[in-house]
């Protein structure tokens, strides 16, 4: 009996959370599909705690809030449980603007070294948002060259940086201002049998001057990628997180606005977007994300890239896809996040042994890396055990 008041709960509190994504992202679209926008669900206050709580986890605890504050008086939640959603929100607003205030500073000290950083995701997507103080904030992701990579080290060391952990397979991470900066030169990679082979999406004539777009970020201008290579870099990011890390509900709002803004340019571009998703093993995540903020999110596929229809097997990804980002990966694919160099040999097979797991789960959404990555990790890891042996040091993985 417990079991099931728990889970209805819950199946509950997934409901309104999407419904309350829905009216913050698109207030209007439920009253063009004749649906009244005083009727939505009369939750009491423990079912209000979940629905805080299951936002909070997905990282759109803000637009739920945005959503919660255009509702009827009587629908909303109780003035307790309002004031301590307020005292969440003011919090990270202010995170926001101390972010804000910091990156600003960041990009004079680039001016005055004559860099032009290259921004992935972060302000350009918080602006996006309805209100963007209610994105949640994070590192700094700037993609740089290799061959100005030393360039970028040494402004962020005039400010105080320092080097956050070796060189990984994409990215170099730099503790500076209170902020983690991670400077990508590879914007995904997978392990790939024993070659190792690395999905290399930026080394493209898309990432040349001419091809960057430009945008106003706190009063400086920065270069950010252009339409197509922006959503592709987006999904690839996605489908890291899915396979390496983990992945939120945040993470697919994020590509489904920025779906939104570039539609036209992706549509005239249609065949070269499609093109490139299917050689890199994009598109049935591409596909999958599409359904499930076309199912869940309401938003129109008409007009949308590739997104226009949807077979049974993208239904049936979609619907897999939407049950991770609610309830979180399969049991036993938990996220390894530990790699330190303490790591024994055990500690390494075990994370095998739950990549294995995820990718068996993931492998109708991306083949190709679902089945090349325990491999390439299992290769990898012996190398780097044989090698480190060899010099008498331990590597991090």
């Amino acid at each position: 009996m417990w079991t099931n008041s728990f889970l209805a709960m819950k199946q509950s509190a997934e409901k309104i959370l999407f419904e309350l994504l829905v009216r913050a992202i698109s207030p209007r679209r439920h009253m063009d599909a004749g649906e009244s926008s005083a009727v939505l669900f009369n939750f009491d206050r423990k079912e209000w705690l979940s629905v805080i709580a299951l936002a909070d986890k997905s990282e759109v605890l803000g637009l739920a809030y945005d959503a919660v504050l255009t509702l009827p008086k009587e629908q909303q939640p109780d003035t307790e449980v309002m004031m301590h959603w307020t005292a969440k929100i003011q919090s990270m607003e202010r995170d926001n603007l101390l972010y804000r205030s910091r990156l600003k500073r960041c990009f004079e000290v680039f001016e005055e070294h004559r860099l032009e950083p290259i921004l992935l995701k972060g302000l350009t997507l918080s602006d996006l948002y309805p209100n963007p103080l209610h994105r949640p904030v994070g590192d700094v992701d700037l993609y740089v060259t290799i061959d100005r990579q030393h360039r970028y080290m040494q402004a962020l060391e005039a400010m105080g940086g320092t080097v956050d952990n070796a060189y990984d397979l994409k990215h170099l991470s730099v503790q500076c201002c209170g902020m983690n900066w991670e400077l990508h030169f590879r914007g995904t990679s997978f392990y790939n049998g024993t070659t190792n082979r690395r999905y290399r999406l930026l080394e493209q004539e898309e990432t040349t001057a001419d091809a960057l777009y430009h945008e106003t970020i706190e009063g400086h201008t920065v270069a950010v990628f252009p339409p197509i290579l922006k959503i592709v870099f987006l999904t690839a990011h996605f489908q890291h997180h899915l396979i390496m890390e983990y992945v939120t509900v945040r993470q697919l709002v994020d590509w489904m606005l920025a779906l939104h803004q570039e539609r036209t340019a992706l549509g005239i571009a249609e065949v070269n977007l499609i093109r490139t998703l299917k050689r890199l093993g994009l598109f049935r995540l591409y596909r999958a994300m599409g359904y499930v903020a076309t199912r869940h999110l309401c938003l129109d596929s008409n007009g949308y890239a590739g997104l226009t229809t949807f077979s049974e097997k993208d239904c049936r990804h979609g619907e897999m896809l939407y049950a991770i980002l609610v309830n979180g990966h399969p049991a036993g694919c938990r996220p390894y996040r530990q790699r330190r160099v303490s790591d024994s040999v055990w500690r390494r097979i075990w994370h095998f042994h739950e990549l294995c797991k995820r990718c068996l789960a993931l492998v109708g959404i991306c083949p190709q890396e679902a089945l090349a990555t325990p491999l390439g990790f299992l290769y990898c890891a012996i190398e780097k055990r044989w090698k480190s042996g060899i010099n008498g040091t331990a590597e991090v993985l």
